[in-house]
């Protein structure tokens, strides 16, 4: 087999090791190469060297095909900003290395259609302060061909040193809204944890438990969680007692199941800890009951109090934890992200709660049975569904006294620092980087949004705030004073003949007309504001933003752009959250040696099989010079760093060196 006959196999070989994680070394593996003449064939996978240079192919490929992307979409939004930047930071679990990822997010004005581009996760080097930030930022927009006028806005979580970064490139930067939900939820449950320092210690105790700032505190629920997660990690770590728990008959519901340990990096985790308690409710009780148990897991045993608390807190975490997972979809719009605040908040608000009721086993388990159940039921049963199972459910009040069908104590305290909380950290009256209201990515995209001012004004009239439409109408002609003329199209030049036709066949002045002289010339932002106020007087409701601009562009030809150059931005991080779940698995325990750059090119290539082609032998060979070019190129995203820690070319007056500010990650 010559080598140009070779290469589309070397090429589906090397891309075969890095969908399945596998290491470089699996190519000189001697049962590799026995597989291989197995199978009858002519082909020797190529040597260590020889993976690198064709990773290093379909990498600069797939760039290649991203820059052409970015630079399509440049043209066709005409000056607009309309990328909307998802950024993180993350330190590798088994090493010192940090990497930080940055996604862009647009909707594309061919397919009306929110679009994705993963650049990918590459090294960061420097101190974690917002300057090197910043330069990092700006140096990986830079390889990609995306101008600093294409950014329209930035999410994050709320750490204080990416905040202030990406506040200093865009003023328009939207916190993570699922982050924000899962610190309030946090706090409501009375949060403590150990500090730095103890984590590192490997221990914690009385002199090392901080409580969440801003909150309250809820003793109560903060002892039960603590129960809860020894009872969770004891069965983690006791295989025999996941068996025994296993061997407790459960009627109708035997499929063994384990515990659902808490994670702090988890948004959702306590909220999902507590339904698989509940679930398993029934095989506890029977497992504390067996005679056999040791001292360490008859010590485990929670009480009849302690089930009832578990239900009524399910039932009023079950909001925020919904309202959490539904920000998080890739699809989902920041005007998205700002109804499902405003439905948590107005949810939280109500003084009654549907809580699952105590049982003995659910009334029907798996999907299914589910659709079974409720076809046969009609409606009849008050039912909610928790880990693939309908319960009973009954509403109880936040305001009845204990023991006369209300809410347990606990239930209660999460209910009133969570509506402290939600206020605080999305409309804070003081402080408008927590004040969703003063947002201009935020208000832009919900105006144009059908419906949307009806909302935004609805919204602040229930937080006792002034209607924002006005700032929010200033921020979208903002965005649309970048619209840039452009030459017109044939059918818009054959418009504008006729036009010119027309007027040469009379001299009426129109009924509007102050100026007989007055030029028939309309400006892009007057063009803009002139459509602005027909879609504000003409729709009220619609189902899906991006569909109903998509399907509206010749009856809005030029604020239909504007409103999906906005309507990009994301309300959550959570794209960055999972760019980093592959690098995890690309820098595995097993692979924890690979070099930085082989990462970010194993990530781009995972994150962008589909823009390679179907027949892969049409993927150029770079020469031995171009590939010492890029792998150069490469390197150079990493930020020089002063010998004061700050990035050369900028300054800060930062002295954080953590990914999180001490106010915000609690």
């Amino acid at each position: 087999m010559t080598p140009a006959q070779a290469r589309p196999h070397h090429l589906r070989f090397v891309l075969m090791l890095v969908m399945t994680m596998s290491p470089f070394a699996l190519s000189g593996s001697s049962y590799m190469l026995e597989f291989v003449r197995g199978l009858c064939v002519s082909y020797d996978p190529p040597a260590t060297s020889g993976v690198r240079d064709i990773l290093l192919d379909l990498y600069c490929f797939i760039t290649d095909q991203l820059r052409e992307k970015v630079r399509r979409l440049q043209s066709r939004y005409r000056g607009l900003p309309f990328f909307h930047l998802i950024t993180d930071l993350w330190t590798e679990r088994h090493g010192s290395g940090s990497y930080g990822s940055l996604l862009l997010r647009c909707i594309d004005p061919d397919s009306s259609a929110v679009a994705e581009l993963h650049p990918g996760v590459a090294l960061f080097t420097g101190r974690h302060d917002s300057a090197t930030i910043k330069a990092w930022a700006q140096s990986f927009l830079q390889r990609q061909g995306v101008r600093h006028e294409d950014v329209s806005s930035s999410t994050s979580d709320s750490g204080a040193n990416v905040k202030k970064a990406l506040t200093n490139l865009w003023p328009r930067w939207v916190p993570c809204a699922a982050h924000t939900m899962h610190l309030a939820v946090k706090a409501s449950l009375g949060a403590t944890g150990a500090t730095g320092a103890a984590a590192r210690r490997g221990h914690g105790g009385p002199s090392s438990v901080r409580v969440t700032r801003g909150s309250r505190g809820n003793q109560a629920t903060a002892d039960l969680l603590s129960r809860g997660r020894k009872i969770a990690n004891h069965f983690h770590k006791s295989p025999a007692s996941v068996e025994k728990l296993n061997s407790v008959p459960f009627p109708g519901d035997d499929a063994p199941r384990k515990m659902v340990t808490e994670t702090p990096g988890r948004w959702g985790s306590t909220y999902q800890s507590f339904v698989r308690f509940f679930t398993l409710m029934p095989r506890l009780m029977g497992f504390w009951d067996v005679d056999d148990l040791t001292a360490a897991q008859q010590e485990r045993q929670l009480g009849q109090w302690d089930w009832e608390a578990v239900r009524h807190l399910i039932g009023v975490l079950q909001p925020a934890y919904e309202a959490g997972i539904a920000v998080q979809s890739s699809y989902a719009t920041v005007a998205d992200a700002f109804g499902l605040v405003c439905r948590l908040r107005r949810t939280i608000q109500l003084r009654v709660f549907p809580c699952p009721k105590a049982f003995d086993k659910p009334q029907s388990v798996g999907h299914e049975a589910i659709f079974e159940f409720l076809k046969a039921d009609k409606g009849r049963t008050n039912v909610m569904e928790l880990d693939g199972r309908l319960y009973k459910h009954e509403n109880l009040s936040t305001t009845t006294s204990r023991g006369s069908g209300g809410l347990r104590e606990e239930a209660v305290a999460v209910v009133e620092i969570l509506r402290e909380e939600l206020d605080r950290r999305f409309f804070h009256t003081s402080d408008d980087a927590k004040n969703w209201l003063n947002n201009d990515a935020v208000l832009a995209a919900t105006l144009l949004t059908p419906g949307g001012a009806a909302m935004l004004s609805k919204a602040a009239s229930r937080v006792g705030q002034d209607d924002p439409t006005g700032r929010a109408r200033s921020a979208v002609m903002e965005t649309a004073s970048h619209l840039a003329l452009v030459e017109p199209t044939m059918p818009i030049q054959e418009q504008q003949l006729q036009m010119e036709r027309n007027l040469c066949r009379t001299t009426l002045l129109g009924w509007d007309s102050d100026d007989a002289d007055d030029a028939q010339v309309v400006t892009p932002l007057e063009a803009v504001e002139r459509e602005l106020d027909c879609f504000l007087a003409t729709y009220v409701s619609a189902d899906d933003a991006v569909s109903f601009w998509g399907s509206r562009s010749s009856e809005f030809p030029v604020l239909h752009l504007v409103a999906l150059s906005l309507l990009g931005a994301s309300g959550s991080s959570a794209a960055s959250e999972r760019d980093f779940s592959v690098a995890v698995l690309v820098l595995g325990k097993d692979r924890s040696r690979l070099l930085p750059e082989h990462v970010e090119m194993h990530c781009l290539v995972r994150f962008n099989t589909h823009l390679l082609p179907a027949d892969l032998s049409s993927t150029p060979a770079l020469s031995h010079g171009a590939r010492l070019s890029t792998r150069s190129d490469m390197s150079a995203i990493s930020v020089d760093t002063s010998a004061g820690g700050g990035s050369q070319g900028f300054s800060s007056d930062s002295g954080g060196d953590s990914v999180f500010d001490t106010s915000d990650s609690e």
